[in-house]
């Protein structure tokens, strides 16, 4: 198995203000790129793939340039993959079709059966189900990854802004919740319109949720404590880091207590409707001025070895990102101590199936790279186990793994 790690930044010394003078961001130009809104952004295979008004658009280089997919329709409002399969939501399509999916990562593509109008959100729970919601306020649901759809009657919501599933399974519509994938389904303690939540994110056990403000819950949305006043339609977690879309972006690095707001370099601010990081850029989509770039450490968030300039002050491991995850994801972690450090992954029924890390560690801050088609054995879909043991700490949690 190929594997790696690299010391890493995991705890920031400097204020959230420590920020470079020089950061701004960069606007990306491109055919259908300038100008236009941004309905959704993923990262798919590699490849970043962004929904707009217009065409769909992907890029292989990063974000730097972007080519229009063949995709016989226009206006792309949802995105989502199995793994191995990508599927887009459309507004309007020459053939009446509101779903499309493509097995070649957006070479070539087919429409599903779906003619319900304008499809804004897709959402895969596992190999035999998913859920996808037209404007039109009709919920439908697949059971062979997408091909043919039927009306779903029985959701206690009418509409919806995203639906979202926790790497522990659960899903999230609406300010609702189901653990037994759409069944049943229970009411968070989320008192306000729940329909209005634009964005969905989970970082260790908390859940966050962009609304008419940002809200985060640490008990799987029994309760909610605000974290910022403003709109939020998009936003990322990523350990300590948050960044929110809103009016602009702001970003946080201590876990969401303050947010700065940062938008030099941006001619048109408007409201970011969707954002990417694939842990070294962060791809922010706007309703109108189109994609702007930035490079994450320019605003002082550590993502290489050429960070590692601070101490772990405690042992501390990380929720692995991206997660759910294909084929590979990152785990952090830090140690204050030089020690024994073993860093394995084990199925849900306690199993081992790879060893990351096996070594004496200086004290510092580690990233290691996972990758489920690297490990010996064909790894299926479904969670599995990362366990961190020192002589002093053992630590375990979990991740999804999606094909």
């Amino acid at each position: 198995m190929n594997r790696y790690y690299v010391a890493e930044v995991c705890f920031l010394i400097l204020s959230i203000f420590a920020v470079k003078t020089n950061a701004q961001w960069t606007k990306v130009y491109g055919t259908n790129v300038n100008n236009s809104i941004i309905h959704e952004m993923m990262i798919f295979q590699g490849s970043f793939f962004a929904g707009t008004n217009g065409q769909l658009l992907k890029s292989d280089n990063k974000g730097e340039t972007w080519n229009n997919l063949s995709i016989n329709a226009s206006g792309i409002a949802a995105l989502e993959s199995d793994g191995s399969r990508l599927f887009a939501g459309v507004i309007f399509s020459f053939e009446g079709k509101s779903i499309y999916y493509s097995d070649d990562n957006g070479t070539t593509w087919n429409a599903s059966d779906l003619s319900a109008g304008q499809v804004t959100e897709i959402l895969y729970v596992n190999p035999n189900l998913m859920y996808a919601y037209s404007s039109f306020q009709k919920f439908f649901q697949s059971n062979d990854r997408g091909v043919t759809w039927n009306e779903v009657n029985h959701f206690p919501f009418k509409n919806t802004r995203s639906m979202f599933k926790s790497s522990s399974g659960r899903l999230y519509i609406s300010g609702y919740y189901s653990d037994d994938d759409g069944q049943t389904w229970n009411q968070t303690g989320y008192d306000r319109d729940g329909s209005g939540i634009f964005t969905y994110a989970e970082n260790k056990d908390e859940l966050w949720v962009g609304a008419g403000k940002l809200w985060l819950s640490n008990d799987n949305g029994e309760s909610w404590e605000e974290k910022d006043p403003y709109l939020t339609a998009s936003l990322i977690v990523n350990g300590d880091n948050v960044f929110q879309g809103k009016n602009g972006f702001a970003y946080s690095v201590d876990g969401g207590e303050i947010f700065t707001d940062y938008n030099e370099g941006i001619t048109n601010i408007d409201r970011v409707l969707s954002m990417i990081f694939d842990g070294e850029f962060i791809l922010i989509g706007m309703n109108g001025p189109g994609i702007y770039k930035m490079k994450a450490s320019e605003l002082g968030i550590a993502t290489s070895v050429e960070e590692e300039n601070a101490i772990a002050n405690d042992y501390c491991l990380y929720q692995n990102y991206p997660n759910p995850f294909n084929p590979a994801t990152v785990i952090r972690f830090s140690i204050p101590q030089s020690g024994s450090v073993s860093l394995k992954i084990y199925d849900i029924l306690g199993r081992e199936v790879a060893e990351l890390i096996n070594a004496e560690l200086n004290a510092g801050s580690y990233s290691v790279e996972f990758n489920a088609g690297e490990s010996e054995g064909s790894l299926a879909s479904g969670i599995y186990l990362y366990r961190l043991e020192t002589n002093n700490y053992v630590q375990t949690k979990k991740l999804m793994l999606i094909k």
